[in-house]
């Protein structure tokens, strides 16, 4: 699957797999965590610069046909049927369909699997992404078995998951696909209050769903970001989009999950 990399600049002993989000590409975000869009003032360090031990990973979804949007083709992890999720539809309704979210947490899957062969152990690899790639992120971070076939899955463990302006799918066939590490899996949800594709409301439902139904600690201080749970971040008057303080807290998650090391204590 073609793929947009960011390599490491140290000795590679970590590695972010991030899925880009509907009708997008990989290259996009590789940009975007690269530093081409560039909002740092001078001397500022990029992201890679402040993670140089992580190798990037930016894959590009599959192209199918997406019921949302009348059936039009284009890059997509999963179909699902409605856009935008607002919060009183989103406790109603399903609108991603289980064959194809399986089909995208494979992807997931292989990928990390790959890194494992090339000597990254699971517990040194992160899974993320914005939006759609930020809802498959979530079941392929905290799925076990029943989703990431490939793996050892319940018997594996990643250092964390990011989601970013995303949302819990598939509901029901999570409770049964959870993993047992679940609980221990370090989360970073990051969500704009002005969102009006996937409603701030919906990622709060979402994170109180992880806490109610499956217990998993919710978090919001940012002197706990890494700590195992769900750290919800509000970003006032974000839209559907990023933003340099989500960015912040990115670098900030990543350096507590997957900090730097040396080649020899992996």
């Amino acid at each position: 699957m073609p793929s947009a990399i960011i390599q490491p600049t140290a000795a590679h002993t970590a590695t972010v797999i991030f899925a880009h989000g509907l009708g997008d590409q990989g290259e996009s975000w590789r940009a975007v965590i690269s530093g081409d869009y560039d909002y740092r003032q001078p001397g500022e360090l990029t992201i890679p610069a402040h993670l140089p031990h992580v190798k990037w990973i930016f894959p590009d979804a599959p192209k199918q046909e997406v019921t949302a949007n009348f059936g039009m083709t284009m890059p997509a992890w999963f179909d699902m049927s409605e856009l935008p999720l607002r919060p009183g539809q989103f406790l109603k309704e399903v609108f991603e369909t289980d064959e194809t979210v399986k089909n995208g947490v494979q992807i997931f899957d292989d990928l990390v699997q790959a890194e494992v062969t090339a000597g990254i152990p699971e517990s040194r690899i992160v899974v993320g992404g914005f939006s759609q790639g930020g809802a498959l992120a979530l079941v392929a971070g905290l799925g076990g078995n029943d989703w990431r076939t490939k793996s050892s899955g319940d018997e594996s463990k990643l250092a964390g998951v990011v989601v970013l302006s995303g949302w819990m799918p598939l509901r029901e066939q999570f409770k049964s696909r959870i993993s047992p590490h679940a609980k221990s899996i370090p989360v970073l949800w990051g969500h704009g209050t002005a969102d009006s594709v996937i409603y701030h409301k919906v990622g709060e439902i979402s994170v109180e769903l992880l806490q109610d139904q499956h217990g998993i600690v919710k978090h919001s201080a940012h002197d706990q970001l890494g700590a195992p749970g769900v750290n919800f971040q509000s970003y006032e008057r974000m839209g559907h989009t990023s933003c340099e303080k989500e960015m912040e807290d990115l670098v900030t998650f990543l350096g507590s999950v997957i900090p730097q090391q040396q080649t020899q204590n992996l």
